[in-house]
């Protein structure tokens, strides 16, 4: 079988980057060709996405590749979940895409349950209720424009936007809308919500695919010679979705990220009132199946410390940190889902004032916060683990830990010791790998029963107890 070659763009919450793929007889080889920030923008109190910085970082990253002498079959583009572009008559970008993060419209939240219950929303969508979801910013948004509903002709979430502006074909992908709670349980958008909450019908017309094949890049600032053919696929739009294609069906999976998303492989949304009770979430996965979880926030809270450090005029490395870490001896936690926690702020003192509140002696050292918080993702690592358990009365061998923060041996280290469970990590950049099989599954160059040789052939995992 001939070499074929594929880029997936694989843009998280705090970086982007762009991977080649090389896949040949089963083996899929990466290599990291561009990478650059993704850094939010507040202006007049709201938190955006810079969508034009990010779209040119992907133009920049094409550019790059066109100068190897390699023709590239395919690229697709995936991202952090729930957030989306407004798009005109004429298909152009109406205002900047909020962030989730954006704290302004979490004000109108409370108003969404008057109009349908929380647990009315769980019971419809599968998605349990939370500031970030999509059709928080959605309600916000037409409270504060209301001339939205007649000049916005569609909306996008963020993949396909950006697959749309490559190919000048608009796509809805499943694993990306599913996270949006605007979706029923049969994968449809959901009627019941969208005049609840009276969204304009005429947004969500569109057919969700699971993989789409779009037109080749048609976009007239990308047109590089070696570009010609490539065809721009909608496939495993949501990160999460093409980072647990790397994960066997029997395991509890692990992405850590930003975000850690922890949860298992369902046939079919789970939405009793246990679930419910258990604040878990249904979520789309490539094939067009479920994935029950639990959105955590995750390695934000060290990040924003990291960011903290850095603007008082010191530089740590994440490697740095862990070292320092390993060092304090202090083991107090906190609640990393407290809603303080997840917001943009002054995280060294958040944490600091979350101690004294609790009348305990907070962390001093650079370790000993850093500690707090690998220590205190693991203890929710394990509390979830016991939710996923009850809920399938199930008890679970190993977690697969993959993305970014598998890089973290102090975090593997926690969770196998507070869970109790044998921890599997790889890849790191399992989002990208995920990204690039549901290509090939889009090409028929593989099929889905493929794609666990694919991955042991081609990945070397590690193993902590």
């Amino acid at each position: 079988m001939e070499k074929t070659y594929h880029i997936a763009f694989d843009l998280g919450a705090s970086s982007g980057r762009m991977v080649l793929g090389e896949y040949q007889d089963k083996i899929l080889k990466l290599k990291e060709v561009y990478r650059f920030a993704n850094t939010p923008v507040e202006m007049n109190g709201i938190l955006y996405w810079d969508f034009p910085k990010l779209y040119q970082e992907i133009k920049n990253g094409i550019k790059i590749i066109s100068k190897e002498d390699i023709e590239v079959d395919s690229l697709s583009v995936d991202t952090w979940g729930v957030d989306f572009g407004y798009l005109d008559k004429n298909y152009d970008l109406i205002l900047l895409p909020r962030n989730y993060r954006n704290e302004e419209k979490n004000k109108f939240e409370n108003e969404i349950y008057q109009y349908i219950s929380k647990k009315e929303l769980f019971q419809e969508t599968g998605v349990y209720p939370a500031s970030i979801n999509s059709i928080v910013q959605i309600y916000a948004d037409l409270q504060r424009y209301p001339w939205l509903k007649e000049a916005a002709e569609t909306i996008l979430f963020m993949p396909d936007l950006f697959n749309y502006f490559l190919s000048n074909e608009r796509a809805t992908n499943y694993s990306i809308a599913s996270t949006s709670g605007l979706l029923n349980k049969n994968r449809e958008w959901s009627q019941k919500v969208i005049k609840a909450l009276k969204f304009p019908e005429k947004w969500f017309k569109q057919e969700i695919n699971n993989i789409k094949i779009l037109d080749k890049i048609t976009s007239s600032e990308v047109n590089y010679e070696p570009y010609k053919n490539t065809k721009v696929i909608s496939s495993a739009g949501h990160d999460t979705a093409a980072s647990i294609l790397t994960v066997s069906e029997d395991s509890v999976f692990l992405s850590c990220g930003t975000w850690s998303i922890m949860g298992i492989k369902v046939k079919e949304p789970i939405t009793n009132d246990e679930a419910f009770e258990l604040e878990l979430t249904n979520e789309g996965t490539v094939d067009g199946k479920t994935k029950l979880l639990k959105n955590i926030n995750g390695l934000w809270i060290l990040q924003e410390l990291q960011r903290y450090w850095s603007e008082n005029g010191v530089m740590y490395s994440y490697e740095d940190l862990t070292k320092k870490a390993k060092q304090s001896k202090y083991n107090e936690i906190i609640d990393v889902e407290d809603e303080k926690f997840i917001s943009r702020c002054n995280m060294y003192q958040t944490i600091k004032n979350d101690f004294i509140k609790r009348g305990i002696d907070p962390p001093c050292t650079v370790g000993d916060f850093v500690r707090v918080v690998i220590n205190s993702l693991a203890e929710k690592y394990k509390e979830v683990m016991h939710k996923l358990e009850k809920i399938t009365q199930k008890k679970f061998d190993q977690i697969h830990m993959v993305g970014g923060g598998i890089q973290n041996e102090l975090l593997c280290e926690f969770t196998a010791q507070k869970t109790h469970k044998t921890i599997i990590t790889g890849p790191t950049e399992a989002s990208s790998f995920g990204n690039i099989l549901s290509q090939l599954i889009a090409l028929d160059l593989i099929k889905y029963n493929d794609i666990y040789s694919v991955v042991s052939n081609s990945i070397r995992l590690k193993e902590h107890r």
